[in-house]
């Protein structure tokens, strides 16, 4: 792995990690993404400063260059990631439409029980000669 490579994955990690960290600081963030998200960054620094794990994994799986590895390793991560998203935002559909039929059952069960009386709002009108008047709508 060069050396270009090794430094920007440990700058690319370090933002992460200061990003993540922030994020989770003013509550826009999860606690378990950022688990993922702090995991993902160590590995990725724990690659960069012992190349050694990443040429003897690439060897052990038959990836011919070790860059290539570490490339194939950050896709898989974030497939999975984006996979197990996928589910969690399916998950939260089913629960906002279930949601929404209750709301629309109470609403309509409540409808029942007292009528609504629509008002027509009143317009105001303004004549060319810049009087206002006002009229009922029919």
């Amino acid at each position: 792995m060069s050396a270009v490579l090794r430094v920007i994955l440990i700058l690319a990690s370090l933002a992460t990690c200061i990003f993540i960290s922030r994020k989770l600081k003013n509550a826009q963030v999860d606690t378990h993404d950022t688990i993922f998200w702090l995991m993902f960054s160590f590995v990725l620094i724990l690659v960069s400063i012992f190349p050694g794990i990443a040429d003897w994994l690439s060897m052990r799986l038959g990836i011919y260059s070790t860059v290539n590895m570490v490339f194939l390793i950050i896709i898989f991560a974030l497939l999975l990631r984006v996979f197990l998203l996928t589910i969690k935002i399916s998950q939260m559909e089913n629960r906002i439409r279930i949601f929404v039929e209750e709301l629309a059952i109470r609403e309509k069960e409540r409808g029942k029980a007292k009528k609504k009386k629509w008002i027509r709002p009143e317009m105001t009108i303004v004549d060319p000669k810049g009087q206002q008047t006002e009229h009922n709508r029919e």
